[in-house]
């Protein structure tokens, strides 16, 4: 096995986040992930040109979200409908999750570093 096979393995392994702020049924949102790929990059810049500069505007924020949103089984948990929906939730939350999806890591993990 190559050492590429196991990169791609590990870079496709789903992570879940808990929202507190987000409930269903009283229990806060898990959202399922995976870190941000090449290709996934690419797509968003595509549509927001140099989106990693701007990832304090909520639009691009949002779109991530969209995009890497996950349930329980891999399929994708918000659709682009969904964007109005986004504009009524606090920007923090919203701005904590893309920078999860984007990063790969929690806003404490990478305090740490």
């Amino acid at each position: 096995m190559s050492i590429t096979s196991k990169i791609e393995t590990a870079a496709s392994e789903l992570r879940t986040v808990e929202v507190p702020e987000w409930l269903i049924d009283g229990q806060p949102l898990k959202i399922n992930y995976s870190p941000m790929t090449v290709a996934e990059n690419k797509k968003i810049n595509k549509r927001h040109a140099n989106f990693m500069e701007n990832l304090l505007d909520a639009e691009v924020q949002v779109y991530i979200i969209i995009m890497k949103a996950l349930d329980s089984k891999g399929d994708p948990l918000f659709e682009i409908g969904d964007k109005s929906w986004f504009d009524k939730q606090e920007p923090l939350v919203v701005l904590r999750l893309a920078s999860l999806f984007v990063s790969g890591r929690t806003v404490e993990e990478l305090e740490k570093n």
